[in-house]
């Protein structure tokens, strides 16, 4: 009997052990798991939309030869400033210069047959003068019956045969006057083709590639079907442009002339300063996703430090909000469409936010500068944290700038 009472006994201390045990917990006050503290502050905020791209230059020209031949002379290098006309190859001149030799020389040879044109015309109207003379005797000795019929007919046909002499020398005179000026286009051609054995710089610029040496044959850029040979490739280096995928959602903030951050591997400690130059207004839909593109030049003062073909990050300024309300994103819980946050004394207060830059977000109404705030979660009894969820989990950016206003990077001012 004493054995069963200290049984019930032991078990009723037990029981009375664990059940103050649990009210000690159920009824701690959450303010006493205390966490950061962080001070409901004023400060400005940016909002962005980003995108990704690849820095190529505005203009960038592909230098090909108009005529086929052999390099016998390189006279530029990769990475070399050049100007307009500055002269960068040449090519064999030998065929080109025969060619002007004998353009020439035809040339000459029209000219002198304009000569003897020239002298056989004078020839055929010397001979209608003295013809036309003979037929003008001939018929006054026929009326004076001193001259026959018949000598009267021949001298008047010898006139007409001199006068159609004269149409024909002036016919091949013509003619000959056409060869001269065919001679004359045939040297501005061959003239022209030698002149092409000098390739020159279309552009002033940087030389980007060369890809022709010394003993290369290459091909006319005009006359052959595959193009041509590109000798080398030169660009602007002073005009860097960017052509950025801006997704819809966000497409109709964006606006010519807002400014833009860069940024690239290469130089992770630093932004690039750009401007947004270009808004495409036709959508193009990859994977049931509709992006328009943005076309962003680089204004920065030290934009020569970027290269052609590196990639890179930017975001553009949408909007900016000045002296408002921030707080951290890890101190917003969301049941739904409610936000909450939890005051240093342990108050929950529902608040109304804005634009966030998945680190920040505005407080538009709830709270006031100065309110103290708990960042960590309350925790339930078992000790495992509340189902309320936050705001954007792992402290990640909203997709499309959700929350009111897209990502934003806080500028020119503390929280």
């Amino acid at each position: 009997m004493k054995k069963k009472l200290l049984l019930v006994f032991l078990g009723l201390v037990v029981l009375g052990a664990g059940g103050y045990y649990a009210w000690t917990l159920l009824s701690a006050d959450p303010a006493a798991e205390t966490g950061p503290v962080f001070t409901v502050r004023r400060g400005n905020l940016v909002d962005l939309a980003s995108a990704s791209g690849t820095i190529e230059p505005h203009v960038m020209v592909e230098v090909k030869s108009r005529t086929s031949g052999e390099v016998i002379e390189v006279l530029v290098r990769e990475g070399q400033q050049v100007e307009a006309g500055q002269l960068l190859f040449r090519l064999d001149p030998a065929d080109a210069e025969r060619a002007v030799r004998e353009a020439r020389t035809a040339e000459r040879r029209a000219r002198a047959e304009i000569s003897q044109a020239n002298a056989s015309l004078g020839v055929a109207r010397t001979e209608a003068e003295n013809s036309e003379a003979s037929s003008a005797v001939a018929a006054r000795g026929a009326e004076l019956g001193l001259v026959s019929a018949e000598a009267r007919r021949t001298a008047a046909h010898q006139s007409k045969v001199a006068q159609a002499n004269i149409g024909l020398r002036r016919a091949q005179l013509n003619a000959t006057r056409t060869s001269l000026e065919t001679a004359r286009l045939n040297v501005e051609n061959a003239e022209r083709r030698l002149a092409e054995t000098r390739i020159y710089a279309p552009i002033a610029g940087t030389v980007l590639s060369v890809n022709a040496e010394r003993g290369s044959i290459v091909a006319s850029g005009i006359t052959s079907v595959s193009g041509g040979t590109a000798l080398a490739t030169i660009a602007d280096l002073n005009d860097l442009r960017i052509i950025g995928a801006i997704d819809e959602a966000l497409i109709s903030r964006v606006r010519v002339g807002q400014d833009v951050a860069i940024r690239v591997d290469a130089y992770p400690d630093r932004a690039f300063t750009g401007r947004v130059e270009r808004v495409s207004p036709l959508g193009e839909t990859v994977s049931n996703v509709v992006t328009f593109d943005v076309e962003i030049v680089v204004t920065d003062a030290q934009r020569d430090l970027l290269r052609s073909g590196m990639s890179a990050d930017v975001e553009i300024e949408t909007a900016r909000h000045e002296n408002v309300l921030l707080v951290p994103v890890m101190a917003v819980q969301s049941a739904g469409p409610r936000r909450s946050v939890r005051l240093e004394s342990g108050e929950r207060r529902v608040i109304r936010t804005g634009s966030t830059d998945g680190t920040s977000i505005v407080v538009l109404s709830g709270l006031a500068e100065g309110d103290r705030l708990v960042m960590s979660r309350p925790r339930t009894a078992n000790g495992a944290q509340n189902q309320t969820k936050s705001l954007f989990p792992m402290g990640g950016r909203p997709p499309g700038g959700a929350s009111g206003g897209g990502g934003g990077r806080p500028r020119g001012g503390g929280m």
